[in-house]
C-alpha cells in the first residue's frame, strides 16, 4: 500500500478492542507489515496480556475484489501485525473466527477479546457433530 492509502483505528471499552483497518490491500505480506506499523503507534498505550484471547475477523472485499482475500491468509496476516502490541505471541489466540464477505469497501474489523481463563478441552470425535447440530458428512 503506498503512503496515505489506508488507516488503521483501535477503539476500545474495558478490555475489548476493536481493530479498523480500512482500503485493505489484498496482498498479505503488505497487509501484515502495513497494520504492524499502524497498530504499533495506535496501540502505544496497549498493554499486551499474557493470558488467552478470542480473535474474532470481519473481512469485508467489493465485488470486483471478491476472489482476492482467502480468511487463512487475512487470519495469519493479522494475527502476526497485532503480535507485540495485544498479545506476546499468537499462540495466545485460542478461539479464531474469520469470515469474508462482499461489502462496499475493502476493510477488515478485528474484535480482541482477553479470555479470563484457557479453554475447556473438548473430545475430539464423532460427539462433535452432536454438540454442533450438524447432519453427518458421508
Amino acid at each position: 500500500m503506498g503512503s496515505g492509502a489506508g488507516k488503521v483505528r483501535i477503539l476500545s471499552e474495558g478490555e475489548v478492542a476493536l481493530v479498523i483497518i480500512d482500503a485493505a490491500t489484498t496482498q498479505t505480506r503488505a497487509l501484515k507489515k502495513f497494520v504492524s506499523a499502524h497498530a504499533r503507534r495506535e496501540g502505544a498505550g496497549v498493554r499486551s496480556w499474557v493470558g488467552p484471547y478470542e480473535v474474532r475477523i470481519w473481512t469485508s472485499v467489493m465485488r470486483e475484489k471478491a476472489g482476492a482475500h482467502d480468511v487463512d491468509n487475512i487470519a495469519k496476516a493479522i494475527l502476526d501485525a497485532l503480535s507485540g502490541v495485544f498479545w506476546r505471541d499468537d499462540r495466545q489466540v485460542v478461539r479464531l473466527i474469520s469470515e469474508r464477505f462482499e461489502g462496499d469497501a475493502n476493510r477488515i474489523a478485528v474484535r480482541v477479546t482477553p479470555l479470563k481463563q484457557p479453554l475447556d478441552a473438548v473430545e475430539l470425535d464423532g460427539s462433535l457433530l452432536e454438540a454442533t447440530g450438524s447432519p453427518e458428512p458421508w
